[in-house]
């Protein structure tokens, strides 16, 4: 038998098999399905709290005085205070040079506090008060004071005994009063009210008495009736412009 004789059954045979493999999708490719992993679940994000942002504290408006400055007001000093100017100072009915005086307080006297401060004249004035006397006293200049606190826990100086001082004003029962006539002049003590009654005395500037009754107008005078040492009378209190018996206090 030929060799193609021989082959031909085998190329029959191959042929047979190709046919079936192509009715059978034996040449199909198939795609194995690969497991995919689900996507992952993406976090829903949280809602933030918005935070307000902080509100300032009120602060108390301040008033600025012209110039810019800040007007701070000057709290009021109640208690003691101490003169330690060397020669005292002037007590006044207002505060101000120019304000009536109405005594003296001598250096190292110890006053109360009652009103102020008030300023006038360049000065710092106080209304103080001590020994039946009150009234205004500057506190004098910042490099030399008159009139500085006093302390509580201080020992007080003795205190000398504060020299009347001749005021101006009307003259009333019980008065101490002071001979004010002129020094080159003298005036008469009676023993009632006019000028024709009769003498008792006759007294210089500077003697004091204690005014007793009055008033009692007679002659174009008035009169008030005085006590002294060892001597009692009346006399007038001036005439005119010339007041020749003045209130102590």
């Amino acid at each position: 038998m030929s060799a193609r004789t021989t082959r031909w059954p085998i190329l029959l045979a191959y042929s047979m098999l190709f046919l079936a493999l192509l009715a059978c999708g034996g040449f199909q490719v198939r795609v194995t399905p690969t497991a995919v992993p689900p996507e992952a679940a993406q976090p829903t994000p949280e809602p933030t709290a918005t935070v307000a942002p902080p509100t300032a504290a009120p602060t108390q408006a301040v008033t600025p005085a012209p110039g810019g400055a800040t007007v701070t007001p000057a709290p009021l000093l109640k208690g003691l205070m101490k003169v330690v100017a060397t020669g005292g100072v002037n007590v006044r009915e207002q505060p101000g040079t120019k304000a009536k005086p109405v005594g003296r307080f001598n250096a190292n006297a110890i006053v109360t506090v009652i009103e102020g401060p008030t300023t006038a004249d360049s000065y710092t004035w106080w209304k103080v008060s001590a020994d039946k006397l009150s009234g205004w006293v500057a506190a004098g200049p910042e490099n030399d004071p008159w009139l500085i606190p006093y302390s509580a826990g201080e020992t007080p100086a003795a205190q000398p005994a504060r020299t009347p001082q001749l005021v101006d004003r009307a003259i009333k029962v019980g008065d101490r009063v002071q001979v004010t006539i002129d020094p080159a002049q003298v005036l008469t003590i009676r023993d009632y009210v006019g000028t024709n009654t009769t003498p008792v005395a006759k007294v210089r500037q500077g003697t004091v008495f204690t005014v007793r009754s009055g008033p009692v107008k007679q002659d174009g005078l008035v009169w008030w009736e005085l006590e002294g040492d060892n001597l009692k009378g009346w006399a007038a209190e001036g005439s005119g412009k010339d007041r020749w018996l003045t209130p102590l206090e």
